[in-house]
């Protein structure tokens, strides 16, 4: 069952490192930033904000082009998305923004969106994404996600959403020895995702099938009968 997750529908509001969001189909576990999750601390990370409402973000250079709500990670932290049935699923696209923590900084590539999904067997599939550069007008604006590697085509169990920022070395990084400090922040939106059936559930669609042409060849079968005993 495909679907986008858009976040109009909840009303602004911040969230913590620990706590989860909590919608109809998915669930939603806000993640601390590295320093902070070794120290068993508790961090700011997560927000539903009105893009229409430029007084959203009070410093931050939050993007624009957003006709709604959309959910924002802030502070190096993190968000793992993962179904409230806990079956699998599988990530289409979305759309994202860098999220500077001022604005009015150069034009340049200050780091990447990382995806890291977790299949049913353990085994994580990574992946990233370079943050869209600023528009004409100085600002950052959403995109949509261009997801390579065959990344949606895996069926995940849990996807992890984080940020790295660029240090002097050329490295993104977003980890206890190198930290971002409190730049690698993002925002996500209209996020395509469907659940994937079970392998049982999967042959219950094939049998289901499988039962509609047989009824409808006996269907045809009479029909033509009756045809030719009536010539």
């Amino acid at each position: 069952m495909a679907g986008v997750l858009s976040f109009d529908n909840l009303r602004p509001d911040v969230y913590e490192s620990g706590q989860t969001l909590n919608t109809s189909s998915y669930n939603l576990l806000f993640l601390a930033d590295p320093t902070t999750a070794a120290g068993g601390g508790v961090s700011g990370v997560g927000a539903i904000l009105d893009g229409r409402v430029g007084s959203s973000c009070d410093i931050a250079a939050c993007p624009q082009g957003a006709s709604g709500n959309y959910l924002a990670i802030l502070n190096d932290g993190g968000v793992n998305f993962a179904r409230a049935d806990r079956q699998a699923f599988s990530l289409a696209g979305f759309d994202y923004s860098f999220i500077a923590p001022v604005s009015g900084l150069p034009n340049l590539q200050w780091g990447e969106l990382q995806l890291s999904g977790t299949l049913s067997n353990g085994q994580v599939i990574s992946t990233s994404l370079a943050f869209p550069g600023q528009g004409s007008d100085g600002n950052y604006h959403f995109q949509s996600a261009s997801l390579l590697g065959g990344f949606s085509n895996y069926a995940f169990t849990g996807l992890t959403f984080n940020a790295c920022i660029f240090n002097d070395t050329g490295v993104c990084s977003n980890s206890l020895d190198f930290p971002a400090f409190n730049q690698g922040q993002f925002a996500l939106d209209n996020i395509n995702i469907s659940a994937v059936p079970e392998p049982s559930t999967y042959m219950l669609m094939l049998a289901g099938l499988g039962a509609i042409g047989m009824l409808s060849r006996r269907r045809s079968g009479k029909f033509a009968a009756s045809t030719v005993q009536g010539a």
